[in-house]
């Protein structure tokens, strides 16, 4: 959606984000004034991926082309979304059932050294 500038009587500026069919519907500023379109703000559109330095190969990629090349080159894929967010629990499960052992061995020691 595109953002429209508008300015009150007043000389105050202020911004809505509006649906093209309501750009005609009245915008009322915080003090109550009727606002009068100034500026049509155009979305910003990302053409293509910025370059960076691939984590796989350590060749710069620079593209989706480059990127899907590199992709299949190097035998990895696109990472997911909730990925990470599904390592960090495996981590913390795996940490806590290491933590257990940890003090079920303490245990055994503890009551084999008292024996």
């Amino acid at each position: 959606m595109p953002i429209y500038e508008y300015r009150c009587g007043e000389g105050h500026v202020f911004e809505r984000v509006l649906p093209v069919q309501e750009y005609l519907t009245p915008q009322y500023c915080s003090c109550g004034e009727v606002g009068q379109k100034v500026i049509l703000h155009a979305p910003r559109v990302f053409g293509d991926y910025e370059g960076y330095e691939s984590p796989a190969t350590g060749r710069w990629v620079e593209g989706r082309r480059a990127r899907e090349e590199d992709l299949r080159v190097s035998g990895c894929r696109p990472y997911e979304l909730g990925e990470r967010e599904e390592l960090e629990r495996r981590q913390v499960k795996a940490e806590a059932k290491v933590d257990k052992e940890i003090e079920v061995a303490v245990e055994q020691t503890l009551q084999e050294l008292t024996n």
